[in-house]
């Protein structure tokens, strides 16, 4: 009898900026500030910032980020650090937001409330965080194909050529998928994965987790998936009068590939052997203060 398990495959990937996330300067203007629509613009914005990134802001100023209102931060009062998730409109103009499903959605009741100042620029850095693993929506099929080097070890008086096989392992595949724009705040838009290439400064970096088989769906089985961190090198459209548009994404590897049977990495185990998902940190269990 034949059985069929490998029948729901999944993609899941966070958003990345390599193993040192890139800093990128930038400065707030007092007219970058629109108190009314309730957004911040940056010069750097529209080249890296996508909906749902995720912002560490700092500045070195002695005001600190004063753009932001001081219930912004648990203390209360205005800090020089914050962190955030943005949803970013056609002009560059930021919204923030304290979760991923807010800044997607662009939940204006949940939004971080911006103020007007005078004076200089506050000269600022930031950063991209990573967010959790994110199911990539609309997925069709995916191919990852892992190599390795075979290394010549022949030496001067040998008659016939040697090899070692224990080279390098590198990676590679391709995600098709159907285009979409649309997300609920769970998954990942489809539209992210054309995004990605864009991104000037940070680059197209981002962490993947191919799922073989998945337990969440299929109870009786294993979870079991490949685990890397890849770049997007190729993104491809196609568009046709008979059917939907289509998206093929070309990726290499950058780093550790990992085959994995078990919990995926975002998983923290209880002692009654349940788990907590975690939506972005684990700064929400340090606070003493209830949600």
């Amino acid at each position: 009898m034949t059985v069929f398990l490998g029948v729901h495959g999944t993609v899941k990937l966070r958003r990345n900026t390599g193993a040192v996330p890139v800093q990128v300067a930038d400065s707030i203007d007092p007219a970058d500030v629109t108190t009314t629509l309730n957004r911040i613009g940056l010069d750097t914005s529209l080249d890296n910032i996508l909906t749902g990134d995720r912002l560490d802001i700092s500045t070195a100023d002695a005001r600190g980020l004063e753009c932001f209102a001081p219930g912004s931060w648990l203390s209360g009062a205005v800090e020089k650090e914050i962190s955030a998730y943005v949803n970013i409109n056609n002009a560059g103009g930021l919204r923030f937001f304290p979760t991923f499903s807010d800044a997607v959605n662009n939940n204006r009741s949940a939004e971080l409330t911006v103020y007007a100042f005078t004076g200089a620029p506050i000269e600022i850095t930031y950063t991209i965080r990573d967010v959790s693993y994110n199911t990539l929506g609309n997925v069709t099929s995916y191919q990852l194909n892992t190599d390795r080097e075979a290394l010549d070890v022949t030496s001067l008086s040998d008659k016939f050529r040697n090899q070692y096989a224990a080279g390098l392992i590198s990676g590679s595949g391709t995600i098709d998928c159907f285009f979409d724009y649309t997300s609920d705040g769970s998954k990942e838009s489809p539209l992210l994965m054309l995004q990605l290439i864009q991104r000037l400064d940070i680059g197209s970096e981002f962490d993947c987790a191919f799922y073989l088989t998945d337990s969440e769906i299929t109870p009786e089985t294993q979870t079991i998936f490949y685990q890397t961190t890849a770049m997007v090198t190729r993104a491809g459209v196609t568009v046709n009068t008979t059917d939907t548009i289509q998206c093929a994404i070309d990726f290499v590897t950058t780093g550790e590939i990992r085959l994995l049977v078990g919990r995926p990495a975002d998983y923290i185990l209880k002692e009654d052997d349940d788990r907590i998902q975690l939506e972005q940190s684990l700064d929400f269990l340090l606070q003493e203060a209830t949600d």
